[in-house]
């Protein structure tokens, strides 16, 4: 019985440790684009995003990368970066500062948009 008891607390200690670390592995984004935006008309969906080095006024646009169904933008730790959100049928976009995250990456199917840390 004893060793039944201190079988299961070993299982379980194990089962945690395991857990914890594959946790510490996900990361969380630093921002990503909302994926609907709401106006008096309706619900507008997701369906691009333009990255920026540094503030949208300067007009510093950033290319992306295409890399395996994805568009890359490394970023530059120095500056603060900015995206730019743009929904269908809809002239209304999200301006967000993307301060903190060296990429963001933007996958098409759905349309997601997300900046992570290094």
């Amino acid at each position: 019985m004893l060793l039944n008891k201190q079988k299961n607390a070993i299982l379980f200690s194990v089962y945690f440790l395991g857990l914890v670390s594959f946790n510490c592995y996900a990361q969380t984004p630093v921002v990503s684009c909302p994926s609907s935006f709401s106006d008096a008309h309706g619900v507008h969906k997701l369906i691009n995003v333009y990255a920026y080095d540094g503030p949208v006024c300067m007009k510093v646009s950033l290319v992306p990368e295409y890399k395996k169904n994805k568009q890359v933008w490394d970023l530059d730790a120095l500056r603060d970066p900015s995206l730019v959100c743009t929904y269908e049928n809809t002239e209304h976009y999200v301006v967000i500062n993307a301060k903190g995250a060296a990429y963001c990456e933007k996958t098409n199917a759905p349309v997601e948009v997300k900046c992570m840390p290094r």
